[in-house]
Protein backbone atom coordinates (compact mmCIF):
# COMPACT_ATOMS: atom_id res chain seq x y z
CA UNK A 1 0.00 0.00 0.00
CA UNK A 2 1.44 3.37 -0.96
CA UNK A 3 1.08 6.71 0.78
CA UNK A 4 0.39 8.65 -2.42
CA UNK A 5 -3.05 9.93 -3.34
CA UNK A 6 -3.77 6.92 -5.56
CA UNK A 7 -4.29 4.94 -2.33
CA UNK A 8 -6.74 7.46 -0.90
CA UNK A 9 -10.08 5.91 -0.06
CA UNK A 10 -11.90 8.94 -1.44
CA UNK A 11 -10.08 8.63 -4.75
CA UNK A 12 -10.62 4.86 -4.84
CA UNK A 13 -14.32 5.43 -4.26
CA UNK A 14 -14.48 7.90 -7.16
CA UNK A 15 -12.68 5.40 -9.40
CA UNK A 16 -15.09 2.64 -8.37
CA UNK A 17 -18.03 4.90 -9.16
CA UNK A 18 -16.51 5.35 -12.62
CA UNK A 19 -16.40 1.54 -13.08
CA UNK A 20 -12.67 0.99 -12.48
CA UNK A 21 -12.23 -2.71 -11.60
CA UNK A 22 -8.62 -2.11 -10.55
CA UNK A 23 -9.85 0.32 -7.86
CA UNK A 24 -12.16 -2.39 -6.51
CA UNK A 25 -9.19 -4.75 -6.35
CA UNK A 26 -7.15 -2.18 -4.41
CA UNK A 27 -10.05 -1.62 -2.04
CA UNK A 28 -10.42 -5.39 -1.65
CA UNK A 29 -6.75 -5.67 -0.72
CA UNK A 30 -7.06 -2.87 1.79
CA UNK A 31 -10.17 -4.07 3.67
CA UNK A 32 -10.39 -7.83 3.00
CA UNK A 33 -8.80 -9.06 6.23
CA UNK A 34 -10.78 -6.75 8.52
CA UNK A 35 -14.06 -7.46 6.75
CA UNK A 36 -13.44 -11.22 6.77
CA UNK A 37 -12.91 -11.04 10.53
CA UNK A 38 -16.14 -9.06 10.87
CA UNK A 39 -18.07 -11.64 8.81
CA UNK A 40 -16.55 -14.48 10.84
CA UNK A 41 -17.64 -12.72 14.02
CA UNK A 42 -21.17 -12.39 12.62
CA UNK A 43 -21.24 -16.12 11.86
CA UNK A 44 -19.49 -17.31 15.02
CA UNK A 45 -21.46 -19.64 17.24
CA UNK A 46 -24.13 -20.20 14.62
CA UNK A 47 -25.04 -23.47 12.99
CA UNK A 48 -23.21 -23.59 9.68
CA UNK A 49 -23.40 -25.99 6.83
CA UNK A 50 -21.85 -23.94 4.09
CA UNK A 51 -22.02 -20.39 5.49
CA UNK A 52 -18.62 -18.90 4.91
CA UNK A 53 -17.27 -15.47 5.77
CA UNK A 54 -15.32 -15.26 2.53
CA UNK A 55 -18.45 -15.94 0.45
CA UNK A 56 -20.34 -13.25 2.35
CA UNK A 57 -17.48 -10.80 1.82
CA UNK A 58 -17.30 -11.47 -1.92
CA UNK A 59 -21.03 -10.98 -2.23
CA UNK A 60 -20.79 -7.77 -0.18
CA UNK A 61 -18.06 -6.36 -2.43
CA UNK A 62 -20.05 -7.13 -5.55
CA UNK A 63 -23.12 -5.43 -4.08
CA UNK A 64 -21.04 -2.44 -2.99
CA UNK A 65 -19.48 -2.10 -6.44
CA UNK A 66 -22.84 -2.27 -8.21
CA UNK A 67 -24.44 0.21 -5.83
CA UNK A 68 -21.46 2.59 -6.04
CA UNK A 69 -21.62 2.60 -9.83
CA UNK A 70 -25.35 3.35 -9.66
CA UNK A 71 -24.60 6.31 -7.38
CA UNK A 72 -26.46 4.93 -4.36
CA UNK A 73 -23.85 6.27 -1.93
CA UNK A 74 -23.62 9.84 -3.17
CA UNK A 75 -20.56 11.60 -4.51
CA UNK A 76 -18.25 11.65 -1.51
CA UNK A 77 -17.20 8.96 0.93
CA UNK A 78 -14.62 9.16 3.71
CA UNK A 79 -12.62 6.22 5.04
CA UNK A 80 -15.02 5.89 8.01
CA UNK A 81 -18.09 6.12 5.74
CA UNK A 82 -16.65 3.44 3.50
CA UNK A 83 -15.81 1.15 6.43
CA UNK A 84 -19.33 1.57 7.85
CA UNK A 85 -20.96 0.80 4.50
CA UNK A 86 -18.73 -2.19 3.73
CA UNK A 87 -19.05 -3.51 7.28
CA UNK A 88 -22.82 -3.24 7.27
CA UNK A 89 -23.20 -4.90 3.88
CA UNK A 90 -20.80 -7.68 4.87
CA UNK A 91 -22.56 -8.43 8.17
CA UNK A 92 -25.95 -8.42 6.47
CA UNK A 93 -24.73 -10.75 3.74
CA UNK A 94 -23.23 -13.13 6.30
CA UNK A 95 -26.38 -13.19 8.42
CA UNK A 96 -28.65 -13.51 5.39
CA UNK A 97 -26.52 -16.38 4.08
CA UNK A 98 -26.71 -18.13 7.45
CA UNK A 99 -30.47 -17.53 7.65
CA UNK A 100 -30.98 -18.97 4.15
CA UNK A 101 -29.00 -22.07 4.99
CA UNK A 102 -30.83 -22.66 8.25
CA UNK A 103 -34.28 -22.25 6.63
CA UNK A 104 -36.92 -24.89 7.24
CA UNK A 105 -36.63 -26.24 3.71
CA UNK A 106 -32.98 -26.94 4.45
CA UNK A 107 -33.86 -28.55 7.80
CA UNK A 108 -32.76 -25.72 10.08
CA UNK A 109 -35.93 -23.89 11.10
CA UNK A 110 -36.15 -20.28 12.25
CA UNK A 111 -36.19 -20.59 16.04
CA UNK A 112 -32.42 -20.41 16.19
CA UNK A 113 -32.41 -17.14 14.17
CA UNK A 114 -34.69 -15.45 16.70
CA UNK A 115 -32.42 -16.55 19.54
CA UNK A 116 -29.36 -15.31 17.65
CA UNK A 117 -30.97 -11.92 17.08
CA UNK A 118 -31.67 -11.65 20.80
CA UNK A 119 -28.04 -12.60 21.57
CA UNK A 120 -26.72 -9.97 19.15
CA UNK A 121 -29.02 -7.28 20.55
CA UNK A 122 -28.14 -8.10 24.16
CA UNK A 123 -24.39 -8.26 23.61
CA UNK A 124 -22.80 -4.93 24.50
CA UNK A 125 -19.68 -5.75 22.47
CA UNK A 126 -21.40 -7.05 19.35
CA UNK A 127 -19.80 -5.50 16.25
CA UNK A 128 -22.84 -6.36 14.14
CA UNK A 129 -25.14 -4.52 16.50
CA UNK A 130 -22.82 -1.49 16.61
CA UNK A 131 -22.65 -1.32 12.83
CA UNK A 132 -26.42 -1.61 12.42
CA UNK A 133 -27.08 1.03 15.10
CA UNK A 134 -24.61 3.44 13.55
CA UNK A 135 -26.10 2.90 10.11
CA UNK A 136 -29.65 3.39 11.35
CA UNK A 137 -28.69 6.66 13.04
CA UNK A 138 -26.91 7.83 9.87
CA UNK A 139 -30.17 7.42 7.94
CA UNK A 140 -31.70 10.23 9.99
CA UNK A 141 -31.41 13.96 9.49
CA UNK A 142 -29.28 15.57 12.24
CA UNK A 143 -32.38 17.03 13.91
CA UNK A 144 -34.09 13.62 14.09
CA UNK A 145 -30.85 11.92 15.14
CA UNK A 146 -30.78 14.02 18.33
CA UNK A 147 -34.29 12.90 19.25
CA UNK A 148 -33.47 9.27 18.47
CA UNK A 149 -30.31 9.30 20.56
CA UNK A 150 -32.11 10.70 23.59
CA UNK A 151 -34.89 8.14 23.23
CA UNK A 152 -32.40 5.29 22.81
CA UNK A 153 -30.64 6.48 25.95
CA UNK A 154 -33.91 5.87 27.82
CA UNK A 155 -35.29 9.39 28.13
CA UNK A 156 -39.08 9.74 28.31
CA UNK A 157 -40.91 11.95 25.82
CA UNK A 158 -41.45 14.61 28.51
CA UNK A 159 -37.72 14.74 29.25
CA UNK A 160 -36.90 15.03 25.55
CA UNK A 161 -39.48 17.82 25.19
CA UNK A 162 -37.86 19.66 28.09
CA UNK A 163 -34.43 19.21 26.50
CA UNK A 164 -35.61 20.78 23.22
CA UNK A 165 -38.03 23.28 24.79
CA UNK A 166 -40.93 21.87 22.79
CA UNK A 167 -44.19 20.01 23.36
CA UNK A 168 -44.49 16.28 23.94
CA UNK A 169 -46.62 16.10 20.80
CA UNK A 170 -43.69 17.42 18.74
CA UNK A 171 -41.46 14.74 20.26
CA UNK A 172 -44.05 12.09 19.38
CA UNK A 173 -44.19 13.32 15.76
CA UNK A 174 -40.38 13.26 15.51
CA UNK A 175 -40.29 9.72 16.92
CA UNK A 176 -42.96 8.65 14.40
CA UNK A 177 -40.80 10.02 11.58
CA UNK A 178 -37.80 8.13 12.95
CA UNK A 179 -39.79 4.88 13.13
CA UNK A 180 -41.01 5.39 9.56
CA UNK A 181 -37.44 5.82 8.26
CA UNK A 182 -36.22 2.79 10.20
CA UNK A 183 -39.21 0.62 9.23
CA UNK A 184 -38.55 1.40 5.56
CA UNK A 185 -34.89 0.43 5.95
CA UNK A 186 -35.72 -2.82 7.75
CA UNK A 187 -38.21 -3.65 4.99
CA UNK A 188 -35.40 -3.24 2.43
CA UNK A 189 -33.24 -5.73 4.38
CA UNK A 190 -35.83 -8.45 4.13
CA UNK A 191 -36.40 -8.08 0.38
Amino acid sequence: MTDDLSGSVSILFQQIRAGDAAAVARLWDRFRLRLTALAEQALSGRWKRMADAEDALQSAFISFWQRAERGDFGDEMTRDDLWNVLGTITVRKALRQQRRESAQKRGGGRVRDEADLHEVASSANSPEFDVVCAEMLELLEPDLRSYALLRLMGHKNREIADQFSCTERKVERKLQLIRAVWDEEVARWTE
